[in-house]
């Protein structure tokens, strides 16, 4: 291991499910059924911004967004991990069918703050979240 990768430390942690204003990443358009549809690989969110004041929906209805965890700027920190992952596995586990073999192609999962924290668990949940932004 050379010394440029032992002092890089972890990967930054995404949030899969961060406000336009937070944005870095693309991570899908919100279908009419209310699921997001993934792209991969990776779109820049200033790319995929382009063009989208055109609606009176704010873009976090249209669009899922990742951007850097804010850890304890976030109301869903719980002091070591974030609560809201947490409990979107939980409630999907409780609810939904036994999880799906193949996850869903995600362009942030290594760095991903809900994969890391709940593993694949966290996945099949995630494809359900609209971010509230208001």
């Amino acid at each position: 291991m050379t010394d440029a990768a032992r002092s890089a430390g972890p990967p930054e942690r995404m949030c899969p499910s961060t406000p336009a204003s937070n944005a870095t990443v693309f991570l899908g358009m919100i279908t009419p059924a209310g699921r997001v549809a993934y792209v991969t690989p990776a779109v820049p969110a200033e790319v995929a911004l382009v063009g989208t004041d055109d609606s009176d929906e704010p873009i976090e209805s249209r669009m899922r967004l990742a951007g850097p965890c804010v850890t304890s700027s976030c109301g869903f920190w719980t002091g070591s991990h974030c609560g809201l992952g947490a409990r979107m596995a939980a409630s999907y586990a409780e609810t939904a069918p036994p999880a799906e073999e193949t996850l869903p192609k995600c362009a942030i999962r290594r760095t991903c703050r809900w994969f890391a924290e709940q593993g694949p668990a966290a996945c099949p949940a995630c494809s359900h979240v609209v971010t509230d932004a208001r």
